[in-house]
């Protein structure tokens, strides 16, 4: 029998290229589920730990876990694989274990195996499964199995080989969560990770950790200042189809047998704010928000936290817009210096917002709801997006004029107004149906992703798609790639954001010149050519890029 159970490792988007942050580290939080998967197992009687290869490697760069498992072979390893821009690592990261160790069962799990369970075994014998769906029961019952013998068909959810090679789905029903089964869930316990320290106090918002540069300027860089956030989960699931989303309503169907919106018991919520702020946690992150004309329950978690958690700050990012009354109750809860509330109309243009989001409001809602929080003095975070279906170039200079109006009249509280491109997600309507939405695609399959997020791919400039007749003229009449090189001039010139500080809002051509200096900063790092002028027209970010030549060494995944 093997000494322990099941290693649940968590293996980020190791190798990025942006130009003003160089190389770095993405996809650092792990899914917020992962700690309450490993409790579980424990509860169960299973030995089971966390390992997440990016706090590995700051706390040793030399760190290899492919060898201390060769020598203590656990009897499972499973790889969250949620987020899209992960396949290249996770996979590569499994095909290693399984090689190094043939004798550990070596899985997958998470939204983006789930949605391609099948084509991932069939392109990389080394997976030995894909566990789909929520996995609190399912999980437990494979690692029983596992260690006491037992039919894999057995073990809801799991996609595996049969003995004659086959690829197989479970005959067991699938595991549906009910409310009781989330309530019992612990997702506050980050006693199960190595080095639980480091992580609570180096990963934050935005989602990258920038290795070029001192680990002091990585961490303020990518935490609003300095304080990291604690995901917290107060439920499950999706009412609405979003044209760019791959975690709607169909999509979370469609994986996990049943899409079902189920909000947490407060109590659980506040116990598990109470043990995030044990592991030096003073703020939490939240992105559930699927009925935000409905506030009665964050009005009442709010009252619980304000009573039992004081001083915790919160990063909230609502779907819709808030209520006034939210708004009330979130002025008096949380600690306004390290609070944000984060709204995302997406494009300026409502034809387009209705177009493709599902809960629509119109900017004179927006504009209202923007008011209230300077009344209240409530932080705020803008998220714009560029390239949604539909939309076209002269559209996109619709919300280029909404930035700015905002920018003048919102000032006093607006943090950061971000404009995004969204790479193409799977199980979006984009990914599924993009010739409907005018679209054209490169990534059809899992190895698409695989190899798209391959060493040293660009996660900020590059879509996967191209929006048929988006600016009108010549620039549509090339490939996906010219497209993605027309957008990302569009973005620099028009809607960069880019400050050294995540904490204060710029225009764009503040942001080129910060972009500029951050350049500067890493050429002189690196021992290459200075730039010598800021993106503009006649100097594009293909044009600096071309630049930086690649790191003549980058350190290997741990």
């Amino acid at each position: 029998m093997a000494a322990r159970d099941c290693v649940l490792v968590h293996a980020p988007k190791f190798h990025n290229t942006y130009l003003p942050l160089g190389d770095f580290m993405h996809v650092n939080y792990v899914p917020m589920g992962l700690p309450a998967l490993a409790h579980r197992l424990r509860e169960r009687g299973f030995d089971a730990e966390i390992v997440h290869l990016g706090v590995e490697w700051l706390r040793d760069p030399a760190f290899s876990l492919v060898a201390e498992l060769q020598a203590d072979p656990p009897l499972a390893v499973g790889l969250p694989l949620y987020w899209h821009y992960q396949s290249y690592d996770a996979v590569r990261y499994a095909c290693r274990v399984k090689r190094a160790c043939p004798g550990t069962f070596v899985f997958l799990g998470g939204v983006t195996a789930s949605y391609f369970a099948e084509q991932v075994l069939a392109a990389f014998p080394e997976v030995d499964a894909v566990l789909t769906g929520h996995a609190e029961e399912p999980l437990p019952a494979l690692v029983r199995v596992l260690r006491e013998g037992g039919d894999l068909a057995g073990v809801p959810g799991l996609v595996h080989r049969a003995g004659d090679g086959r690829i197989v789905r479970s005959t067991a029903p699938p595991y549906l969560a009910r409310q009781d089964d989330l309530d019992a869930l612990v997702f506050g316990d980050l006693g199960t990770m190595r080095h639980a320290d480091v992580y609570a106090r180096s990963f934050g918002f935005p989602l990258y950790y920038t290795k070029e540069l001192d680990r002091e300027v990585s961490v303020r860089g990518g935490t609003l200042g300095g304080r990291p956030f604690f995901p917290l989960c107060t439920g499950r699931g999706c009412p609405v189809v979003c044209t760019f989303c791959g975690g709607n309503r169909d999509s979370l169907a469609r994986i996990n047998g049943r899409n079902r919106v189920l909000f947490r018991e407060p109590s659980r919520v506040v116990d598990d704010v109470l043990r995030a702020r044990d592991h030096g946690y003073r703020a939490v992150s939240l992105c559930f928000d699927p009925t935000p004309w409905k506030d009665d329950y964050y009005v009442d978690l709010f009252a619980r936290m304000r009573r039992d958690t004081p001083g915790m700050g919160v990063y909230f990012e609502v779907w819709g817009l808030p209520t006034d009354r939210f708004l009330d109750a979130f002025a008096d809860t949380f600690d306004a210096e390290g609070s944000t509330l984060a709204l995302s109309p997406d494009s300026g243009h409502e034809g387009v917002r209705r177009a493709n989001k599902g809960h629509f409001y119109t900017n004179e809602e927006l504009f209202r709801a923007l008011g209230a929080c300077v009344e209240r003095q409530i932080a705020v975070d803008l998220f714009y997006t560029l390239a949604l279906p539909g939309e076209t170039f002269a559209e996109a200079r619709v919300t280029r004029d909404q930035v700015r109006e905002v920018h003048g009249r919102f000032a006093p509280v607006l943090k950061r107004v971000m404009t995004w491109t969204v790479q193409l997600e799977p199980g979006s309507p984009q990914f599924e149906r993009p010739g409907e939405l005018g679209l054209v695609t490169d990534r059809h399959s899992f190895v698409d992703f695989f190899r798209c997020h391959g060493e040293g791919s660009d996660a900020y400039s590059t879509l996967g798609f191209k929006v048929e007749g988006y600016f009108g003229d010549g620039r549509d009449d090339g490939g996906i790639a010219d497209f993605e090189h027309h957008l990302q001039a569009l973005k620099c010139q028009e809607f960069c954001f880019f400050s050294p500080t995540p904490r204060r809002a710029v225009l764009p051509a503040e942001g080129r010149l910060n972009c500029l200096d951050r350049q500067r900063e890493l050429a002189a790092r690196r021992g290459h050519e200075v730039p010598t002028r800021p993106i503009g027209p006649g100097w594009s970010y293909r044009d600096a890029a071309s630049l930086r030549p690649p790191l003549a060494a980058r350190p290997e995944l741990p």
